[in-house]
């Protein structure tokens, strides 16, 4: 049996019946229980909508749903990148009334891109604490509108568009669906100041393919990387219970004939981060799914004595033995160009081991190029000679340590034109199809899958030093400079000696 309120369906009174017939000291031991424990609050009084049932139902808290509550008690500031029909924005609300009633007073601030989504959000938070018992309620609403929920207890909710809102001081901002909200930078800018007195921030969102590039994203990534004060979590589409291969591989089918690409999927039900942050793949030189086979990814490396310097990340120290090349992106190296970036390769596994990432100008990165080299056996480089490649060849040459790798023209390094480009990248996309070459950082990942098939580019936006990089080592290992000496199988040579330059 069911009754309409103005909130919505009211729950059958047969779970609210235990609560009716508590003992004084039965209530306080519950208000006790809740007080301590938001998830068992949260499995014990609260309740959602289910919009296919057309009935609010007991919140029964999923593994993951579980774990995600536990981080929000723990965290400040949450990313959160998820797969659809989780019930996240539901476990939000959860905690939020959970603050609402056993931290008052407080403030909750719930944005949405539009009023009428934050507005949505404000109703279901009423809904929810409209089936609370009696005795947990505050003993009066003082003011509510479509926007404003006051309660006697101190605490309030507030509904806004994300052009609101920043004149409050909030115990809890929530930000839905913020991957879709195009100006999220500005407008953190202005709410984060509201939870700077102790509040909290979290940042829930499926991902928007349409803009491979986003302040959300980025937020995200850096998590990912420990960089910043945000913490990331990623949700797949797995972590719904019921959903097991099947309705995986219907699923994707019935959505690929729609477009005639996997992008919509990807973006409603990742399984990977990796899957939710990959630009649309309709116009893409490497097509996701080749690229997910090959992506390995490692920790970082933290005992090894390679070189101590700013942006070289080592994901396998050196091997005794092992041949190894360097694929070089050079940048001018303002605070405003590109990156620099050289990536190492395993000769022999063709497995990323190494990158080097800063915007260095060319004499510097040219002699941490140097160093790497050494650390790795003497790995011959393979430069982009085009505009700042050109500073970097000729300091290679100058330091004459490091072996400088021709291009298809016989030349030093690769020039990228209207010829170079395509074989850089079809020697790319070939080894990635065969499954020949080993991805180890989500970055570099991240960029190969950005990169358009009409342009050979990043999307504008994005960017594409990494992707290049790696292009350049793997170009090294298949041309593997084609003609007599320099081959990568060359002997190491004394770093302190000088080199022959006309046996290069």
């Amino acid at each position: 049996m069911v009754m309409q309120t103005r909130s919505g369906i009211a729950p059958s009174p047969l779970r609210q019946l235990p609560a009716l017939t508590l003992t004084p000291l039965q209530i306080q031991m519950e208000w006790l229980k809740c007080y301590t424990d938001v998830r068992y609050f949260a499995m014990r009084y609260g309740w959602l909508y289910n919009a296919t049932e057309q009935a609010w139902l007991p919140f029964r808290l999923w593994p993951a749903q579980a774990m995600t509550l536990g981080r929000m008690v723990d965290e400040r500031m949450l990313v959160v990148l998820k797969a659809r029909q989780l019930g996240i924005s539901w476990l939000c609300l959860a905690y939020a009334l959970w603050l609402l009633i056993y931290q008052a007073p407080a403030t909750v601030l719930l944005f949405s891109l539009r009023e009428a989504e934050a507005v949505e959000l404000l109703e279901r938070l009423r809904g929810m604490y409209a089936r609370l018992p009696a005795w947990m309620q505050a003993r009066r609403v003082l003011r509510q509108s479509e926007t404003v929920w006051m309660l006697s207890n101190g605490s309030r909710a507030l509904a806004f568009s994300t052009k609101g809102g920043r004149s409050y001081t909030g115990t809890l901002a929530l930000v839905d669906e913020a991957d879709f909200v195009p100006d999220l930078g500005q407008f953190l800018n202005g709410v984060k100041p509201t939870i700077d007195a102790g509040g909290k921030l979290f940042l829930v969102s499926t991902s928007d393919k349409r803009r491979p590039v986003s302040a959300f994203k980025n937020l995200f990534r850096a998590a990912l990387q420990g960089v910043g004060d945000y913490r990331a979590i990623f949700l797949p589409w797995q972590s719904r219970p019921g959903r097991d291969p099947e309705w995986h591989r219907r699923t994707k089918a019935e959505m690929y004939a729609q477009r005639g690409t996997h992008d919509d999927f990807y973006a409603e039900y990742p399984a990977t981060a990796e899957e939710a942050l990959a630009p649309e793949q309709l116009d893409r030189r490497i097509p996701y799914e080749w690229l997910k086979r090959v992506i390995k990814e490692l920790p970082v490396a933290t005992e090894y004595e390679a070189p101590a310097m700013p942006g070289l990340t080592v994901y396998v120290p050196v091997r005794v033995g092992r041949l190894y090349v360097i694929g070089v992106d050079p940048a001018e190296g303002n605070p405003n160009s590109d990156d620099s970036v050289a990536t190492v390769l395993d000769a022999e596994s063709w497995e990323e081991v190494a990158n080097l990432v800063g915007k260095v100008e060319p004499g510097a990165f040219a002699h941490a190029i140097v160093r790497i080299s050494h650390y790795y056996n003497h790995a011959p480089a393979l430069v982009e000679r085009n505009n700042h490649g050109h500073s970097v060849i000729r300091a290679l040459r100058e330091a004459g340590q490091t072996k400088v790798l021709e291009g298809y023209d016989g030349r030093p390094g690769w020039l990228s034109n209207v010829k170079g480009k395509p074989l850089l990248y079809d020697a790319l996309a070939q080894a990635v199809r065969d499954g020949v070459c080993k991805i180890r950082s989500p970055e570099t990942a991240s960029q190969l899958a950005s990169i358009e098939a009409s342009t050979l580019r990043a999307p504008q936006g994005l960017q594409d030093d990494r992707a290049d990089s790696f292009a350049l080592a793997v170009a090294a290992l298949v041309y593997g400079h084609g003609r007599g000496e320099g081959s990568v199988a060359v002997p190491p040579v004394d770093p302190l000696a000088g080199i022959d330059e006309e046996k290069w």
